[in-house]
């Protein structure tokens, strides 16, 4: 299930988040090597201190296994200000409804099959969460950067982007941008190719609010 951490909900997912920031080290730094900070076995970066809204997957035990990190298009976010090569030109946008999900990151999810990378149930999962999220915010694109390991993976999760760049070289990694459009029609083709039937939001602001006037 998907928890989904605001800003004024940092305080009780405390221990959760920093487990996500250490789950983004051991994946990001030691296993990929990317050339991004760490320090104390955590991984984080300017970005994480915009305020964002975390989506954090967890398995039956409880332990964080999964994270996606939301950001308003309105603010600094990475694309505009780290990766603005991948517009190709296109002006950053800087709207309420459109949004930049970015260091998505999994613990051991990608299953090789037939010689093809498959995104796992997490990986589904999350995906699915992002755009419930994104459906209850009313938010209606959201973009993200990753590398093309990523991208050969999204067709098979169901999850095709409306616009691709190019493959740009980004340090040692070549990576693209995607611009997803947000729908019903769109989390119901996730659905389908994850074998997912049901909401896999567990605890969202909306759904305490939820609880709170029944």
């Amino acid at each position: 299930m998907i928890d989904v951490v605001t800003p004024d909900r940092y305080a009780a997912f405390q221990a959760d988040l920093e487990e996500m920031h250490r789950l983004r080290h051991d994946v990001f730094i030691r296993r990929l090597k990317w050339n991004v900070r760490g320090e104390n076995g955590l991984e984080r970066d300017e970005f994480d201190d915009q305020g964002p809204t975390y989506l954090l997957s967890r398995n039956h035990r409880g332990r964080v296994v999964g994270a996606w990190r939301m950001l308003p298009t309105t603010g600094r976010y990475m694309l505009k200000d780290v990766f603005p090569v991948l517009l190709e030109g296109q002006p950053p946008p800087a709207e309420p409804t459109i949004w930049e999900g970015s260091r998505f990151v999994v613990r051991d999810d990608l299953r090789t099959r037939n010689g093809l990378t498959n995104p796992g149930r997490i990986t589904s999962e999350i995906f699915c969460g992002v755009t419930e999220f994104s459906l209850a915010m009313g938010i209606k694109e959201v973009l993200c950067v990753y590398e093309r390991r990523i991208a050969r993976i999204l067709p098979l999760a169901g999850c095709q982007p409306v616009w691709q760049s190019q493959p740009h070289r980004l340090g040692s990694n070549l990576a693209v941008l995607g611009r997803f459009a947000m729908s019903r029609e769109f989390l119901a083709g996730l659905r389908e190719r994850g074998g997912i039937s049901n909401s896999v939001i567990g605890s969202a602001p909306w759904r305490d609010q939820e609880e709170k006037v029944a």
